[in-house]
């Protein structure tokens, strides 16, 4: 199994790499500030460039809805919660969903749990459709977290289950793409109903043979990295103590 040593350095390659970036796009702002947070790295700038492309209530973009959820979660992550932009998410609810799609639902979803809101009603329709037509690894994770930040007790048969198909749909470490294994890794840390290091280090092993020397290709897919470790390391010592 690798070490913890091994994955801090990794990670610190990778953090060094991405304070060098300059990220524009709300969904690379988003994410590049969830990850430094995480580490305790400084975000105050880019927190303040977020914040400046926000039109209104929300960030208007070619996806406003994935944006501003991105956007929301992250700046929550710091302590700043978004009154306003929660509301304009809560108003887009239709139906008991969002925009009739189950992954506009579960980020709209994971935005509100992670600013302290629960909504019942998403959480169902997520549940209540959930079938073979959503049995895809990244989509299986995103409802999982949804639920955990949602309602962890009440979904609690479920996210067991669907968290077990998610490992068993692992091949040699990975869900094929680094972006879907870091929301898989993502999501089965937060379940944490397992032995982390036996079931989710071989998956972190995995994201560190990926590393392009200090990175993993781009902004995005390095920021989620930098989360799955620091997520995996935070709950391997909490574990141990």
């Amino acid at each position: 199994m690798i070490h913890q040593k091994e994955i801090a350095d990794s990670a610190r390659l990778g953090l060094s790499w991405l304070k060098k970036q300059k990220p524009v796009a709300v969904k690379d702002l988003s994410r590049m500030i969830q990850a430094l947070s995480l580490w305790n790295e400084p975000a105050v700038e880019l927190i303040e460039v977020l914040l400046s492309k926000r039109k209104g209530a929300f960030w208007e973009t070619d996806t406003p809805l994935l944006d501003t959820a991105r956007a929301c979660s992250a700046l929550a992550g710091c302590g700043m919660i978004q009154p306003d932009a929660i509301e304009w998410i809560l108003g887009q609810q239709k139906n008991d969903n969002w925009n009739n799609n189950e992954i506009d639902t579960a980020y709209a979803l994971i935005a509100l749990g992670d600013s302290g809101v629960k909504n019942e009603r998403g959480c169902e329709w997520l549940f209540g459709g959930y079938g073979e037509k959503w049995e895809h690894a990244g989509t299986t994770a995103l409802i999982i977290t949804a639920l955990l930040k949602q309602d962890r007790d009440r979904y609690a048969g479920f996210i067991k289950n669907r968290s077990n198909w998610l490992l068993s749909k692992r091949e040699s470490g990975g869900w094929t793409y680094i972006a879907t294994s870091n929301l898989a890794i993502q999501a089965l840390v937060l379940a944490g109903e397992r032995d982390i290091e036996k079931e989710v280090g071989l998956s972190i092993e995995w994201l560190l043979e990926k590393q392009n020397k200090d990175n993993w290709g781009n902004i995005i897919a390095t920021s989620l990295s930098l989360i799955s470790i620091k997520m995996y390391l935070d709950k391997l010592n909490s574990d141990s103590v």
